[in-house]
């Protein structure tokens, strides 16, 4: 049930990260979700967006660098301790994180070696775990 997340790397000058998010929107791609983790020369923008393989395809035909990792997403319910209980199950369990962001409709992306286990361990302590038809 893992999202794929494309990860794309990005110069670190200006007007780089609105070429690439241009380039998706002429091809009629959507930006469901994303985030952008930065060095001094690159960026790296993760993005989940509603047409995979054809942003894969528009995205590397602009020249850029793209991978394709799966990723989990949970939902975080609206209360109190929510977050905390997630990053509890998890920090409590052997699986290493990679990353976390902000997905949409208040659910969480994580990216793990062993995503399959970790969708299972959040499943098994009652939260929702969404695929790609969910968000």
């Amino acid at each position: 049930m893992s999202i794929r997340q494309l990860s794309v790397f990005v110069e670190n000058r200006p007007g780089h990260l609105a070429d690439a998010l241009g380039t998706l929107a002429d091809g009629d791609v959507n930006v469901i979700s994303f985030t952008i983790a930065d060095t001094t020369d690159y960026g790296i923008l993760r993005l989940i967006v509603d047409r995979t393989d054809r942003a894969k395809g528009l995205l590397a035909a602009a020249d850029y660098a793209v991978v394709e990792n799966p990723v989990v997403c949970v939902q975080v319910p609206d209360r109190p301790g929510a977050l905390a209980g997630i990053a509890r199950v998890v920090a409590e369990s052997s699986i290493d994180i990679d990353y976390i962001y902000l997905g949409a409709h208040d659910s969480l992306l994580l990216k793990a070696e062993e995503h399959e286990k970790l969708e299972r361990l959040l499943k098994s302590a009652g939260f929702a775990v969404l695929g790609a038809d969910d968000i």
